[in-house]
């Protein structure tokens, strides 16, 4: 969102309790606002709910009124969804002293300096990202336009072309049942552990079985994030959770690996191993330091950024499970740790020129 857009204002029409996915509409509507980085909020015509999650300064007011402040705002009128991916993008489209709006389904979102606030919009926007609608829509309605809101820039290939897709009809599910997103973590990694190490039985069944396990838990992975963030749910249990799970699962799925091979007798060479152990220690150093010194490394825009975010990012999540699986069903998982390792290899050393280019332009611009 852009730094000059730090405050809103909220108008309420008594739809202030009415429950949007799980959580009265004028409180998602402030954590909302929160996430996209709005620090001051007005409510006109209901009085501040208490909850431990709102950390930004709230007052009241009995009316919508002009203010001499000159710097941009955000008016969400009354009985309104929103989500912070469209708040954002207002916030990339708005220009000092003007009056912009966004009107779907009889609700609208507007931008406006301080003094322009009640005064008509000088530009529409048909705003392509984000949520906005009516709080009397559809329950599963609204579910599905604020999942498709969420964006994770972290995102795998795998993720954004398949288990997205499931996991957010999954997650539209699951919202309105008492089920907690740590659950649905614990539920993950136990499917993603069982899928792994059944990888390591012989046979076309074991094989299709722990491929269809490994596939609930990456849906399930996606899951439990996209309900955390609609219920604004998130908490340190759960990030520790999911880190650990992460880790849990690869365990299990390399531990099947050698189990397949030990039983073939298949087993990789020595050099073969410390080449793939030395190549993932590079990789993790590599991006590591990567999303450390993304906000350094973006001062300056730059092609490196792109491969760096839009490329070797997502192949650093659960997407390299496609190789061993499918190495596995072609009866071919010998060749996954030399392969690996060469792999693993080219990517640390390619990223790690991408970085050091990238760092180098935002050292010479600064």
């Amino acid at each position: 969102m852009s730094a000059t857009i730090g405050e809103a204002i909220v108008l309420t029409n008594g739809d202030g309790e009415r429950p949007v996915a799980g959580v009265p509409l004028l409180l998602r509507t402030i954590l909302s606002l929160q996430r996209a980085g709005v620090e001051r909020l007005t409510l006109v015509g209901a009085p501040a709910p208490t909850d431990p999650r709102i950390r930004l300064r709230l007052g009241t007011a009995p009316a919508l009124s002009p203010t001499e402040d000159e710097r941009l705002c955000v008016i969400v009128g009354a009985g309104t969804v929103i989500d912070e991916a469209l708040v954002r993008e207002l916030g990339r489209q708005a220009r000092p002293g003007e009056v912009l709006e966004v009107v779907r389904d009889g609700v609208r979102i507007r931008v406006a300096p301080g003094p322009l606030v009640t005064a008509p919009a000088r530009r529409t926007l048909d705003a392509r990202r984000g949520t906005l609608g009516p709080a009397g829509a559809p329950a599963r309605e609204q579910a599905e336009q604020l999942l498709r809101g969420l964006e994770n820039p972290r995102d795998g290939y795998f993720d954004r072309l398949l288990y997205r897709r499931i996991s957010r009809r999954l997650t539209a599910r699951l919202l309105p049942t008492p089920i907690t997103p740590n659950a649905v973590t614990v539920a993950g990694i136990a499917a993603g552990m069982a899928g792994g190490l059944l990888l390591g039985l012989p046979g076309a069944g074991t094989t299709l079985a722990a491929i269809l396990l490994l596939l609930a838990s990456s849906v399930l992975d996606c899951c439990d994030g996209e309900l955390a963030r609609l219920r604004f749910a998130e908490s340190r249990l759960g990030h520790w959770l999911d880190v650990t799970g992460d880790t849990v699962v690869h365990l299990a799925l390399l531990a099947g690996i050698a189990l397949r091979l030990a039983g073939s007798g298949e087993m990789p060479s020595l050099p073969a191993m410390v080449g793939l152990a030395t190549g993932i220690v590079g990789a993790f150093a590599a991006i590591t330091l990567s999303e450390q010194s993304e906000a350094r490394r973006r001062r300056v825009p730059g092609w490196e950024n792109r491969v760096l975010d839009g490329v070797l990012s997502p192949l650093s999540t659960r997407d390299w499970y496609v190789f061993p699986v499918a190495l596995a069903a072609a009866q071919r998982l010998a060749w996954l740790v030399p392969a690996a390792a060469v792999g693993a290899h080219v990517f640390w050393v390619t990223a790690a020129l991408l970085l050091w280019r990238a760092l180098g332009k935002s050292r010479a611009a600064a």
